[in-house]
């Protein structure tokens, strides 16, 4: 029986260290892991769409870490990512909201993700593709175009390459009307290919204002609050 009681202590034990660095871990044992919080605001006119990085490997722009009071943990204002690091989820608060509250508009979500062999592509098919919401330069570091480009949903949907590149617009779909704020809350997965960060590898949101049905749409602005924790190659 003592014995019995000692083995399952010593199980016990082990199941909290592998515990550690999860959701809510505070520290995380021998991992120096970075934690990302961003911000990203804008405004998309009525007929345009914009896409916003969530994870987008770019070590140029990936930054140096700074301390964290209390924690393991180092922490970096964007969401760009070094080689080889891992980072398994991400979680996304969306707000959008009217300019014009006696507008009534409809907005699309879609995703675009990209791994090597699809981001590092010649300029041409980055159009034909992805309608150049995504850039990729010569050493593979990923990044989204600056503004909205105008294109709306008749166009996505006539375009069957573009579907396949740009998941899901035509299945997330949100109406505001009368000063109604949307707001999504939630974590993502990040699909196996984006998990491990190397060149080619982006993680994009593509929201779209089309007020088709209205010339005089209102435009919608947003805010797109994302955090994440990165893993570096030399902690794995």
């Amino acid at each position: 029986m003592p014995y019995g009681r000692r083995g399952g202590r010593r199980r016990m034990a082990y199941g909290n260290q592998r515990r550690q660095g999860g959701t809510g871990a505070t520290f995380s044992g021998s991992q120096n892991i970075i934690r990302h919080a961003n911000t990203q605001s804008a405004t998309i006119g009525s007929g345009k769409t914009q896409a916003f990085n969530l994870v987008a490997y770019n070590p140029t722009f990936h930054g140096t870490p700074v301390a964290s009071d209390g924690s393991s943990a180092k922490v970096l204002t964007n969401n760009f990512t070094d080689d080889g690091s891992r980072v398994d989820y991400v979680t996304m608060q969306l707000t959008v909201r009217q300019t014009d509250t006696s507008k009534n508009n409809t907005c699309y979500m879609g995703l675009i993700s990209t791994s090597f062999n699809q981001a590092r592509l010649a300029s041409d098919l980055m159009t034909s593709n992805f309608n150049d919401f995504i850039t990729s330069n010569s050493d593979g570091e990923m990044t989204v175009a600056a503004a909205e480009k105008s294109y709306n949903l008749n166009t996505y949907s006539l375009n069957d390459i573009q579907q396949h590149n740009i998941r899901g617009l035509l299945r997330r779909q949100m109406q505001l009307y009368s000063g109604r704020v949307i707001t999504a809350n939630s974590t993502i997965p990040l699909p196996r290919k984006n998990r491990r960060q190397q060149e080619g590898s982006i993680f994009a949101l593509v929201i779209m204002n089309d007020s088709s049905m209205d010339t005089d749409g209102s435009d919608i602005e947003i805010r797109l609050d994302t955090f994440f924790k990165e893993i570096p190659s030399n902690s794995i």
